[in-house]
């Protein structure tokens, strides 16, 4: 037995919106973990003029072709990284400096945070940190006037099945719900998820913290305006 149900527009909008955010930071601490261990590894100076570059790229809102290949390639050589190392590393940078204009991280924070959530040495937080009360301010402005994620939800649309094992036990239909996510990506336009009850209660509870979360900051932003 199936059933299409068309969600409302408003509930549509916003269910999308916290799939998304929800995809983004599970997929992103996978990334900054390992990006982290490769920062560990470069010099301060060296690391110092790479951040200086990234964030003159982001000043002007540009996340996405920061050096060429032919930069890429020294770069390579100069940090004595793989080309895989080197990529998740500038991925890393990237996602540190966007997510902090993303929350308008104050500059006087921003020290403490990295300090409880990053795994790095006094040194490399220090560097990370001067780089941000520096740019924070045209980083920010750059960002409010565009999405931080490249991959956005268009649509969405979902149905129950209802799995049995026997035609005649009632008792034994296992309810199974898909989500199908549009997304502006050719690649993968459409990405399905099933899940059983406790599942989809779960995902339930986690979408409301977002909701809540996003409630809070849209009310600080707000009191700052």
């Amino acid at each position: 037995m199936t059933s299409w149900i068309k969600i409302d527009e408003r509930y549509r909008n916003a269910f999308a919106f916290n799939i998304c955010l929800l995809i983004c930071f599970i997929n992103s601490c996978f990334r900054l973990k390992l990006g982290l261990k490769v920062l560990e590894q470069i010099e301060n100076s060296k690391l110092r003029l790479l951040i200086n570059r990234i964030c003159q790229a982001l000043n002007n809102g540009d996340d996405k072709n920061i050096f060429s290949k032919e930069e890429e390639e020294k770069l390579t050589v100069s940090l004595n990284l793989e080309k895989s190392d080197l990529f998740i590393l500038l991925q890393s940078l990237v996602s540190i400096y966007s997510q902090a204009a993303f929350h308008m991280v104050k500059s006087n924070d921003i020290e403490n945070s990295m300090k409880e959530f990053f795994s790095l040495n006094d040194d490399k937080i220090e560097i990370l940190t001067h780089a941000w009360i520096t740019h924070c301010d045209t980083i920010t402005d750059a960002f409010k006037k565009k999405s931080i994620f490249p991959c956005q939800i268009k649509d969405v649309s979902w149905t129950v099945d209802v799995q049995t094992s026997s035609t005649a036990l009632a008792k034994d239909a296992t309810p199974i719900a898909k989500i199908q996510l549009i997304t502006n990506k050719q690649d993968t336009s459409k990405i399905t998820v099933e899940m059983n009850k406790s599942q989809l209660l779960n995902l339930h509870k986690n979408l409301n913290d977002i909701h809540l979360k996003l409630e809070s900051l849209r009310k600080k932003d707000q009191t700052l305006q």
